[in-house]
């Protein structure tokens, strides 16, 4: 919960940024490919370090074809040293919730989806498409892994969460034996 507010926290710091200097659409293109980038684990692990230099990072990055303004480096840079480099995904998408709102396309929600292990393409598209039935409008899946839930799924969408967690279940299970 506390890594989606500084999300959005920064998400609506570039929005305001971006705005103001009449970008914010080459900034979103940027975040995007910047959190598809980083779903490459030995990209992002690298990327991730904090004893190699930035300007290694930076190459690492040109490498793959990116060249990121100084806002997204600058953007990059603080969630390197902030240890919230995989909060970039969620970044991105709350970013695009805002230029949603900026240009009054409403209705997609976001859901925080946590599993032990990552979700495949299918499995997102069917869970996607059973959530927007459910909240009556489209959804947009946030996905994240915490091995310490040991199964099942915790969904928050709003203020609505429905937690199937193997953890939970266990810990219902030890109350109710005491």
């Amino acid at each position: 919960m506390a890594s989606n507010v500084y999300a959005k926290d920064m998400a609506k710091g570039l929005f305001d940024a971006a705005e103001k200097k009449g970008n914010l659409v080459k900034w979103l293109s940027e975040l995007r490919l910047l959190a598809d980038l980083l779903k490459d684990p030995a990209l992002s692990g690298m990327v991730g370090k904090t004893d190699i230099p930035f300007e290694a990072k930076q190459q690492a990055l040109k490498d793959r074809g990116v060249e990121l303004s100084a806002e997204m480096e600058n953007l990059l840079s603080v969630l390197i040293e902030k240890g919230k480099l995989g909060s970039v995904d969620s970044v991105a998408i709350e970013y695009q919730r805002l230029m949603d709102q900026h240009h009054g396309i409403e209705g997609s929600q976001v859901a925080s989806v946590t599993t032990v292990n990552p979700l495949d393409d299918a499995t997102r598209l069917e869970l996607g498409k059973s959530l927007s039935k459910m909240a009556g409008k489209p959804v947009v899946i946030d996905s994240r892994v915490d091995p310490e839930i040991l199964g099942g799924v915790i969904i928050r969408i709003g203020d609505k969460l429905i937690d199937g967690s193997i953890r939970t279940k266990l810990q219902t299970i030890s109350k109710e034996l005491v």
